[in-house]
């Protein structure tokens, strides 16, 4: 009888080799299946104590170590990465920068030749205390950092043996900072930074060397009153260990106000030149947020002058701004700016808590403008008045501009600043030469021209007053003017 499944024949004939081979297949392909889950299952289970065992393997056979230092960080490092990356780079520009194929120059006040610092992508190595190191300049591209889009953070990366880990990490690093700094010190040149906004956030943009010639010594303000702000800038500059001791931020306010005109402006430029703090001028109305407002505080340095100019312009900085969106030809409402409690809190709340050294001065042409809660003390530690030209400081104005201590007519000047009020500008406007006038007339021209400006302001003051008698007889006057 014929089969009629010629497979299943009889062992040694075709039908049965056939069906081995499949069953060898089948295992196979089985095989493969489980090899493949028991491999996903060691990986998912061991993969990561695997790779850090390979890693580890790797680190123990590499006789180097590499620290990096960044220009900037996004992890909370603040202005303390910045301060250790400029010290960095001054200690390598003072010691190393020889060595590199290729050199950046940055321009230094009072040197003529520039100070050459290492270019990106250059290494060169350094010694000490018999050991060698290596420095190497990069960027890396910063990811996931709204504020700052897509720009490139650059580091100093340090390797070494490590053999000399101990030493190096210990005294090296230190020796770094220490030298930097005092290089630094050396040859300081202030600068201006001033806050910008974009899609992106809000930081600061260096906008020009702070070349002020402004100095106390020069300043139109009674002698007394000058020692005390001097004397007051000192202490605070010097005064880290004591603001740690008695538990605050090592920070001051300062209130200037006063009308225009009356040098607010160079008194912080006095102060920036007396400490020699970097200035950082505050635009609020650039800031569109109380996040970005705490961004840009925080980025700022220690031993640096955070400067808000007419703060009661700014005020009242809670207000509501639109934009027209002329694709859909409809209004979009923006709430969200800098508010009042934003701000109090960034110069006087756990955000100020750095670890300072820095000066905060607000001017203003009203103080009685501005909210209580801001210029209380704390906040605005110190009211300077500035006040119209009084005869001290006229003095100080004569001697600056005509080089004249004394003369027959300044006690008739003593006498008109009583009763007028000028600024300092307006005086200082007025006894300027032009053409050396001063050194042919012995500064008695100007001197006489002052004498007719003062006269024409007190004779405009008492016309102003006695309109003001006259509507007030009559009832004219409004509430709160001339009080």
């Amino acid at each position: 009888m014929v089969n009629p499944l010629p497979f299943m024949g009889h062992q040694g004939s075709p039908g049965h080799e056939g069906m081995s081979q499949m069953g060898l297949g089948m295992a196979i392909a089985a095989t493969m299946v489980v090899l493949t889950m028991f491999q996903q299952f060691l990986f998912s289970h061991f993969g990561g104590y695997l790779e850090r065992c390979l890693r580890k393997l790797v680190s123990s056979m590499d006789p180097y170590v590499q620290i990096r230092f960044t220009e900037e960080s996004t992890d909370g490092g603040g202005p303390k990465n910045y301060e250790a990356y400029a010290a960095i780079e001054t200690y390598l520009s003072s010691k190393c920068s020889a060595q590199a194929p290729r050199l950046k120059a940055n321009s230094v006040r009072d040197i003529n030749a520039p100070v050459l610092c290492v270019d990106d992508g250059e290494g060169v190595s350094d010694e000490f205390n018999g050991v060698t190191v290596w420095w190497h300049l990069g960027k890396e591209k910063d990811q996931g950092d709204i504020y700052r889009g897509s720009r490139r953070n650059r580091y100093y990366a340090l390797t070494f043996r490590k053999k000399n880990r101990k030493m190096v990490v210990g005294e090296y690093v230190r020796h770094v900072m220490e030298e930097g700094k005092a290089v630094a010190a050396s040859h300081r040149q202030l600068k201006l930074y001033s806050n910008s906004s974009s899609e992106h956030g809000a930081y600061w943009n260096y906008i020009m060397d702070f070349d002020h010639p402004a100095k106390f010594e020069t300043l139109a303000m009674e002698k007394e009153k000058k020692e005390e702000i001097i004397d007051d800038l000192y202490r605070f500059s010097a005064g880290r260990d004591y603001y740690r001791r008695i538990g605050k931020p090592w920070k001051r306010g300062y209130l200037l106000y006063g009308p225009p005109g009356t040098g607010k402006s160079t008194m912080i430029a006095a102060m920036a030149n007396l400490l020699s703090y970097d200035v950082y001028d505050l635009e609020l109305t650039a800031v569109l947020s109380n996040a970005a407002l705490k961004r840009l505080l925080n980025r700022i340095p220690c031993n640096s002058i955070l400067v808000i100019e007419d703060i009661d312009c700014s005020s009242k900085i809670t207000n509501q701004r639109e934009m027209n969106n002329q694709d859909e030809d409809k209004t979009v409402k923006i709430l969200e700016k800098v508010t009042l409690s934003g701000l109090l809190n960034c110069i006087d709340g756990l955000f100020s808590a750095n670890d300072g050294g820095r000066l905060m001065v607000f001017t203003t042409n009203n103080v009685d403008a501005l909210d209580s809660a801001l210029v209380r003390r704390g906040r605005m530690d110190k009211h300077i008045p500035m006040t119209y030209c009084g005869f001290e400081a006229f003095t100080m104005l004569a001697k600056n501009y005509l080089r004249i201590e004394e003369h027959e007519l300044f006690g008739r000047i003593e006498e008109l600043l009583k009763g007028s009020s000028v600024t300092p500008a307006d005086v200082a406007e007025t006894l300027i030469e032009r053409g050396g006038k001063a050194e042919d007339c012995g500064g008695e021209y100007y001197l006489n021209k002052l004498i007719r400006v003062l006269e024409e302001n007190c004779e405009a003051k008492k016309s102003i007053g006695g309109e003001m008698l006259e509507k007030k007889g009559k009832g004219e006057l409004e509430n709160g003017e001339c009080n």
